[in-house]
């Protein structure tokens, strides 16, 4: 038997689901009366002999004591009924009843309980869900609290991090409201294989998502949190019965900046969304702002040729009814247990309308207004004021909990969390904040206290940041949610004196991704440029890539000199840079190195002797270049070194090692982007006429190679581009056995046909959801 506390309703639903219950057990049509003007009438059934025939008082009382259930039965609930003069009064509670204490009860509101069993408690309406199980599946709230679906729930999160999130999820169940988004939603998912959530920031596509994937859980889906395409590729499993179901937040970063920028990253994600299009019982679920995936369909044209540019599913303001935003914000004052004067300041002249009506409303700022931690201090006058606020400049919400609710170190840590991205393990946390430490303490003689971190740790983890653990013996950190890196975006790009103190304690070279001149996020003035250089040439910064197991030493000279040359272009750099190229090896394979030092050959200005050193070693460079390119755009910079570095490029085409060199660079070229065409389509290609198709662009770019990198050469060779029958065959005969399975299977066609989508915008039904009762 289910054994449900309720808890996971508001007053209202729990209300609802009485009636129902009740209406299923003994065959009535109870009405619902609207709250706080009922008399002492929650539900009630009429007769032509008697209005008040069965009048039903309903108690929410899941975290109260019987105590309290008592006097307020017997002190106010008695007077009333007593004037109401009922056939028959049923008293239903989310409390858990002993027989005692129903009889006690019944005695007290004699002669109108005519037994014990109108004292309908906790236990009696688990058991009426047993009978009427169609009544459980219609509150979703409810069974996705069932502790029987939470176990099978986390028995399908694959790792830790998925199974914190699961978790996570549980504990919001609460504040859920499902609209018809949620069924659309899902049969997008069940029909494409694919569902990418788009909006503004904060509205909601991270929530639908987390029930969707709760929701696919319990139906035995195996969930995978991931945060690159690798962690996706290496779970995808070739089992075709095991349902897999991917989630990838934010898939294209935090903020508009931050989008996949190496060709790599943006052929594996199209090829992978291919994969699970085609491989049956797998589904991914990807969320962005609008306004990224649009620049990135601008920008990258595999993204804007796939299926994320024309099958999105975007949630826009406009898409919550007034009663949606209503419920919303309802259920966060109701579950956060905000302040009753703060509540009832909400209330007084209906201000809850001008919330739920405010052009900026999102289910974030709902939250945000609704933190305890925030609101806690507020009295009524400062709390409207600050709703307010935050409805009219939403960009702002986190100005005045960073201003006035953190100390000083506290807002230090806040900002070294900042400048690694995403999140950080806490060893190098530790390791970053302790250096920021060291700054404050010799810049402003701030007094550090021996355990500063875990300070700052214990008060931020109180409404900035989240904390999970990565492996057993390790923790990482990460701020609540993407709004406070806006924040911090902002206060860091107005603030120089920060600026300066964030470049003068960073570790790490991967903390200064926030400083990148061609995201243009953040100012960085020639004098901070300085300090960057004289860090590197101290030592002071180290390389967390260093730990990756195809690192090496010329990688790590390859990154400095990038790094000098994308953060440092306005200082003197030459012989920094020289330094460091002069300990690159010519013998070893640049492969891992050869971006790094195109960007440096396209980049570097003003430095006579590094320039120098390029001169003199010029054909060596483009000789290991050339070996280690393997995409098209890159392949195209070779005739721009030569102009660049005053060498004769027509000479070098007419050489035999320069052709030889060019060639073996075309063939790596075609390779590759034929290989990459073979793992991107092959589980989309049905026929043969296909394959010709993709080719085509193999055979473009074969002829604008040639003609880019022989601009003056004539000369007939054969690039060996031979179409593999075999391997198309075998996939176009697998693809359409696959496709016929699949048109066979059935899938249904409404998740939620059985839940209540209140769409009503009607103002007295947001009036009544608001009205406290007496």
């Amino acid at each position: 038997m289910s054994n449900y506390d309720f808890s996971t309703l508001n007053d209202k639903e729990f209300e609802e689901i009485a009636r129902d219950l009740l209406n299923a057990k003994y065959g009535l049509a109870l009405q619902n009366f609207k709250v706080g003007r009922d008399k002492g009438i929650d539900l009630r059934f009429s007769t032509s002999e008697n209005n008040n025939s069965i009048v039903v008082q309903v108690k929410h009382y899941a975290n109260s004591t019987y105590a309290q259930l008592k006097h307020t039965i017997h002190k106010k609930e008695l007077p009333k009924v007593e004037k109401l003069n009922p056939n028959r009064y049923i008293v239903v509670t989310s409390m858990s009843l002993s027989a005692t204490e129903k009889d006690e009860l019944r005695n007290i509101l004699s002669p109108y309980v005519i037994t014990s069993n109108d004292i309908i408690g906790r236990e009696d309406l688990n058991s009426y869900l047993v009978e009427f199980n169609q009544i459980e599946k219609k509150y979703f709230k409810l069974w996705f609290s069932s502790i029987d679906v939470f176990n099978a729930v986390i028995n399908n999160a694959i790792e830790g991090r998925t199974r914190y999130l699961l978790e996570k999820i549980q504990k919001k169940i609460p504040f859920y409201v499902i609209t018809q988004k949620l069924d659309e939603a899902n049969k997008i998912l069940q029909k494409e294989k694919l569902l990418l959530i788009t909006g503004q920031p904060g509205i909601g596509k991270t929530t639908l998502a987390e029930i969707i994937l709760f929701q696919r859980a319990k139906n035995d889906y195996k969930i995978y949190k991931v945060e690159s395409i690798t962690e996706a590729e290496e779970v995808l499993t070739q089992n075709n019965e095991e349902k897999q179901l991917f989630y990838f937040d934010d898939f294209l970063g935090a903020n508009y900046y931050e989008i996949v920028n190496a060709q790599k990253t943006e052929t594996q994600l199209t090829a992978f969304v291919e994969r699970v299009k085609n491989t049956p019982n797998k589904y991914l679920i990807l969320t962005t702002r609008t306004v990224i995936l649009n620049h990135a369909i601008e920008k990258y044209e595999k993204i804007s040729h796939s299926r994320l540019s024309n099958q999105q599913f975007e949630i826009k303001l406009n898409d919550y009814t007034k009663y949606e935003k209503a419920l919303i914000l309802y259920n966060h004052i109701y579950f956060r247990e905000v302040k009753e004067d703060l509540y009832d300041s909400i209330l007084e002249g209906k201000f809850y309308k001008r919330i739920i009506e405010h052009k900026n409303y999102t289910p974030r700022i709902i939250e945000f207004i609704t933190d305890n931690t925030r609101i806690g201090n507020l009295n009524k006058d400062t709390y409207l004021q600050f709703i307010l606020n935050n409805l009219n400049n939403p960009k702002e919400i986190w100005r005045y909990s960073y201003n006035n609710q953190i100390g000083y170190l506290d807002r230090c840590l806040l900002l070294t969390i900042f400048t690694f991205e995403n999140k950080v393990l806490e060893t190098l946390l530790i390791k970053a904040f302790e250096s920021r430490l060291s700054y404050e303490k010799k810049e402003h003689n701030q007094i550090i206290n021996t355990n500063q971190f875990h300070d700052s740790v214990k008060i931020l983890l109180n409404g900035f940041i989240s904390s999970r653990l990565y492996t057993d013996f390790a923790r990482e950190y990460a701020f609540i949610n993407p709004s406070l890196t806006d924040f911090l975006i902002g206060h860091v790009s107005d603030s120089y004196s920060e600026r300066k103190a964030i470049i003068s304690s960073i570790v790490y070279i991967e903390q200064l991704n926030r400083f990148n001149p061609e995201k243009l996020i953040v100012p960085l003035e020639k004098e901070l440029q300085t300090i960057i250089r004289d860090k590197i040439a101290k030592s002071e910064i180290q390389i967390l890539e260093s730990n990756e197991s195809f690192s090496s030493e010329n990688k790590g000279h390859a990154i400095f000199m990038e790094t000098l040359c994308k953060y440092c272009n306005q200082v003197n750099i030459d012989t920094l840079v020289l330094e460091h190229f002069k300990q690159i090896s010519f013998s070893s394979n640049w492969y891992h190195i050869s971006q790094k030092i195109e960007y440096v050959l396209l980049n570097l200005n003003d430095a006579p002797l590094t320039i120098s050193y390029i001169k003199k070693n010029f054909k060596s460079i483009i000789k290991n270049m050339a070996s280690a390119i393997i995409d098209s755009d890159s392949a195209m910079q070779i005739p721009i070194f030569f102009e660049k570095y005053d060498q004769d490029y027509d000479e070098y085409t007419k050489s035999d090692e320069g052709s030889e060199n060019l060639i073996e660079l075309i063939e790596s070229v075609l390779q590759y982007s034929q290989e990459s065409l073979m793992e991107d389509k092959k589980d989309e290609v049905k026929s043969i006429d296909d394959v010709s198709y993709y080719y085509e662009d193999i055979y473009s770019q074969k002829e604008e190679l040639r003609s880019s990198l022989f601009p003056n050469t004539h000369f007939i060779y054969d690039f060996g581009i031979m179409i593999e029958d075999s391997f198309w065959n075998q996939r176009i005969k697998e693809n359409l056995a696959r496709e016929e399975e699949e048109n066979n299977e059935e899938f249904d066609e409404d998740y939620y046909r059985d839940f209540k989508f209140n769409s009503s915008s009607d103002d007295n039904v947001i009036d009544e959801l608001f009205q406290k009762g007496e």
